[in-house]
């Protein structure tokens, strides 16, 4: 079962990622791809280095993104949806998917874990939901010493009725909603069907998922598209939170643009970019523990970039813990 790393220039947590797979993936024999957008080859070569093994597959953008982060220039704002989804329909039927700020903090036997995943005929399992009850299901109907498989409960199964409620409010449908019921709830209880990564995922579901030609993560539409598949998906969840992420940074403002507060990110990512190649690294196998926030203010160094930093920091994290997240 491969296990496929969505990267764009942030070295210093896909080295992280990358050494918890190893760490914690027991009798792991499977292929590491990373699927990179943009991370200048400099640090590309020092991931490399560090592990042979891995393999790295740049999208169509890369060279125009790589060369704009080396010159300083933010690059453009665009998603590499279908080069995402070609590269995994190449490999294995079940793949793990991470994303470059996610790390493994709990072994598993990787070969027993596979042979679950595969004599389950399983979909989606879902391996982090942030301490967040409405994330996962509690309606079980099939276990293994690794996870559940469920069945969710949600407010509707018709793709029409839950565009119309929850994305586009047609008809006024999700004003009526939300004199009725918890809206926020309800929208929350469908990522249990759903993930964007930190997951397994059967190429079955993913294709269902994303979709040709887009441009952009629409996870609402995502979900849409799996209501209206016509396929019974087999979801779940690990027994436990398996895997771990960072808020503390991320690849672009992209979807966050209305927190209230912003941050010169790719300032902030060069500069740590440039400390991990310069081996000013934080520790790397310190896996219970999130990305130091002394390491990050000590390289930034200036004072006004690191208010700026802890300002957005707050509300981002903010976003995440007024639904009920833990961070």
């Amino acid at each position: 079962m491969d296990v496929y790393i969505k990267s764009f220039n942030r070295p210093y947590l896909l080295h992280r990622t990358i050494a918890s797979i190893y760490h914690f993936l027991q009798h792991f024999d499977a292929r590491i791809v990373v699927l990179d957008d943009g991370t200048p080859q400099k640090y590309l070569d020092k991931i490399v280095n560090l592990f042979p093994e891995v393999e790295v597959v740049k999208s169509p953008y890369y060279n125009q993104k790589s060369a704009a982060i080396s010159s300083n220039i933010v690059p453009e704002k665009v998603i590499p949806a279908n080069f995402w989804r070609d590269e995994v329909l190449k490999g294995s039927e079940h793949f793990i998917l991470l994303e470059d700020d996610m790390w493994f903090t709990t072994p598993v036997n990787y070969k027993e874990f596979t042979k679950n995943v595969y004599d389950s005929k399983t979909d989606m399992i879902k391996f982090r939901w942030l301490k967040n009850s409405l994330l996962i299901s509690e309606n079980t109907v099939a276990e293994n010493n690794y996870f559940n498989l469920v069945q969710p409960t949600v407010f509707t199964k018709n793709a029409f009725l839950f565009d119309a409620i929850f994305r586009t409010n047609f008809l006024k449908l999700g004003s009526i909603t939300r004199r009725l019921v918890s809206f926020d709830n309800e929208l929350l209880k469908y990522y249990q069907l759903y993930s964007v990564a930190g997951a397994v995922f059967s190429k079955r579901y993913y294709k269902v998922c994303w979709q040709q030609n887009q441009s952009a993560i629409d996870e609402l539409n995502q979900i849409a598209q799996l209501l209206n598949g016509g396929i019974l998906f087999n979801v779940g969840h690990t027994k436990q939170e398996i895997l771990k992420a960072t808020y503390k940074t991320t690849a672009t403002l992209m979807s966050k643009e209305n927190l209230g507060e912003t941050v010169d990110i790719f300032l902030v990512n060069r500069i740590l970019n440039e400390a991990w190649y310069h081996e000013k690294m934080y520790d790397i196998d310190a896996f219970s523990s999130d990305l130091p926030s002394a390491w990050i203010e000590n390289n930034l160094a200036d004072e006004a970039l690191i208010v700026n930093w802890q300002n957005w920091y707050r509300v981002f994290k903010k976003s995440y813990t007024a639904i009920g997240c833990e961070i």
